[in-house]
């Protein structure tokens, strides 16, 4: 089992800024307003060649009885549970506020190791800002600056300490245990706009409340990476914040937020569009549908809230016939329907992912290629000076056909979308986006 290092404390102590350094990739949003991480972030991370997990958590606000505050507060408490290390983050400028005297009752009885780190300690003389903390019960403080370094490498070579000891003490060697490499994994991106059930969702999928749900949009700030494994198959599943229309992201909070969405649907390999089924798909659906059509990414439609009914009591075929036209840049994809309340429909979406992947991945043999394209050319020829000579499949993930042609320039697009309809209604690749290459030929001979 690989070790895990939690960052916890109150709001706005630095929490994410000494993740970033620790990090050292940018993983988690660093933003003055308070509250801004809400669900549990990991990276995986090395400190002279020891690795390790680390866990960014939201604050504690113990005072608070909002519906999103006790969702942050589960959220900490399983990270709480998961950690074998515990980072106390507290601020030395403010000093020791009642919050920090809760949360360490707290910390004393999940009964793990606790660093107290107070921060902000901005020179290397403010190491005293740091010694009232003791006084919280802890044997160990390490005054640091997340946002200029100081004293982390002390607070790291502390956590490798307390890593070996465990390692020594359980009998596990490095690295035994270890999880598959991300790249055999087959990477998801959850999107869609504010609250129609990303979250939800996710839990679902996974099997576990991992991700903060709540019923306010916008509650997933920070894209979360989340590895599991489904039918012998790995999977990492990446919820993130709603996406809204540009114009309506008033705040750099949102802006970071939606650009981390969209970040996530580069690095994946399938796009899940969840769509509200209760209300007709919007332009802003269509404008998420063209993203991930523009970054050629493989997609699946899911109608989430059919417990609630379908818009205007739409059955399922009329539902998927308007939500294809709504978000036509995804038209060749499948739509699902489900309920994360009910559990309906939820079992059909991992196979879908498979099968999906499978069409992503998909080759078609040059001489099986050449023999179907020469029957459709047949069937409907070109013009003359845009006529097929040979074609291959260059690529998978997406899948991309190059066609030697006449003169490219001459290759009406009705005639590459009808060539893109028909090698689909021959060879599948439901779901999956086709590259279409037109290139000047250089052989002799001819399809048509």
């Amino acid at each position: 089992m690989d070790y895990a290092v939690a960052i916890v404390g109150r709001p706005n102590v630095g929490k994410s800024a000494l993740f970033n350094r620790i990090a050292g990739a940018g993983e988690s949003i660093v933003h003055r307003e308070s509250g801004v991480t809400r669900d549990r972030l990991y990276a995986r991370c090395s400190w002279l060649g020891h690795e390790f997990t680390l866990l960014d958590t939201g604050g504690f606000e113990l005072s608070s009885t909002s519906e999103l505050a006790r969702a942050i507060r589960v959220q900490i408490e399983q990270a709480i549970e998961e950690a074998d290390l515990l980072i106390f983050v507290v601020d030395a400028r403010t000093g020791i506020m009642p919050e920090d005297e809760e949360i360490a009752n707290i910390l004393r009885k999940a009964q793990k190791p606790v660093l107290v780190s107070p921060n902000k300690c901005d020179a290397p003389g403010h190491d005293h800002k740091g010694m009232e903390f003791y006084s919280l019960g802890f044997p160990e403080v390490f005054p640091i600056s997340a946002a200029h370094g100081l004293g982390v490498g002390d607070l790291l070579d502390r956590v490798i300490e307390a890593k070996e000891g465990a390692r020594l003490r359980t009998g596990k060697a490095k690295g035994e245990g270890g999880e598959a490499e991300e790249d055999s994994a087959i990477r998801v991106a959850i999107v869609g706009k504010p609250n129609v059930g990303k979250s939800s969702l996710a839990n679902k999928l996974v099997g576990q409340p991992r991700m903060t749900v709540s019923a306010m949009p916008g509650t997933t700030v920070d894209a979360v990476d989340i590895r599991f494994t489904y039918d012998n198959t790995d999977f990492v599943l990446v919820d993130t914040a709603g996406l809204r229309r540009p114009a309506r992201i008033g705040e750099k909070l949102e802006e970071l937020a939606v650009g981390r969405a969209l970040r996530a649907v580069k690095r994946c390999d399938i796009a899940i569009l969840v769509l509200d089924g209760t209300e007709l798909p919007t332009t802003q659906d269509r404008r998420i549908a063209g993203y991930i059509r523009r970054n050629l990414k493989a997609s699946i439609l899911v109608a989430n809230k059919v417990d609630l009914g379908l818009f205007e009591d739409m059955t399922q075929e009329a539902f998927t016939s308007l939500a294809l036209s709504r978000c036509r840049p995804m038209g060749y994809s499948n739509v699902l329907f489900s309920s994360c309340v009910t559990g309906k429909g939820i079992d059909m979406i991992l196979p879908e992912v498979i099968r999906i992947y499978q069409e992503y991945d998909k080759r078609i043999g040059t001489s099986l290629l050449n023999q179907v394209v020469g029957q459709i050319a047949d069937f409907s020829p070109p013009p003359r000076d845009a006529r097929l000579f040979y074609c291959t499949q260059a690529g998978t993930q997406p899948p991309t056909m190059v066609f030697f042609v006449k003169d490219p320039s001459k290759m009406p697009d009705s005639y590459a979308r009808y060539l893109e309809s028909e090698i689909r209604r021959r060879f599948g690749f439901r779901g999956v986006p086709i590259v279409m290459e037109f290139r000047p030929h250089r052989r002799k001979g001819r399809l048509t």
